[in-house]
Formats: structure tokens, C-alpha cells, sequence
């Protein structure tokens, strides 16, 4: 669909967590989503990684499922989220 997008990775070096960086690129992306047109950004995270759940909730993702053991090494499930843009 021409006005879905997925974002498939997001990471940023463990020295240089915790400055913003992370808000930066997802600010971007959807800033650059949102002049192309796209309406939906959907994503998948580890569901053990709790700082990117809520990088992602402060832009207004939503968990919407989970992808059982979706990721391996080590095993793990996948929190599915989604936002609508305006």
C-alpha cells in the first residue's frame, strides 16, 4: 500500500544511548513519512526491549499484537505497534 510504511530498524550504539539520539531518527522518519503521503507506520520490537516500546509510544504507537518468538538468539516475542499520521 502506497500509504503504509514499515520501519524495520532503528539502533543507535550502546555509548551513545540515552542521548536523544534514537527520538532524532524516529523524528525524522516520520517527519519524512508524513510528506510522502504515508498515513500508516507499523513496526515490530522486541518485547523485552522496554526503552524502544516507549521511544515509540511517545510518538503515539500503539500495541496492536504479538508475534510469538518472533526473534531468535534469544527467543522472543514481537510487540506489533502502529500510529496514524495526520
Amino acid at each position: 500500500m502506497l500509504d503504509e510504511a514499515d520501519i524495520t530498524n532503528v539502533a543507535v550504539r550502546p555509548q551513545y544511548r540515552r542521548q536523544g539520539i534514537g527520538l532524532q531518527l524516529v523524528t525524522m522518519m516520520l517527519g519524512m513519512m508524513g510528506r510522502l503521503g504515508v498515513t500508516s507506520v507499523l513496526l515490530e520490537v522486541r518485547e523485552s526491549n522496554i526503552p524502544a516500546i516507549r521511544l515509540y509510544e511517545r510518538y503515539g504507537f500503539t500495541a496492536y499484537n504479538k508475534r510469538k518468538n518472533y526473534y531468535r538468539n534469544p527467543a522472543e516475542d514481537a510487540v506489533l505497534m502502529v500510529v496514524t499520521l495526520c
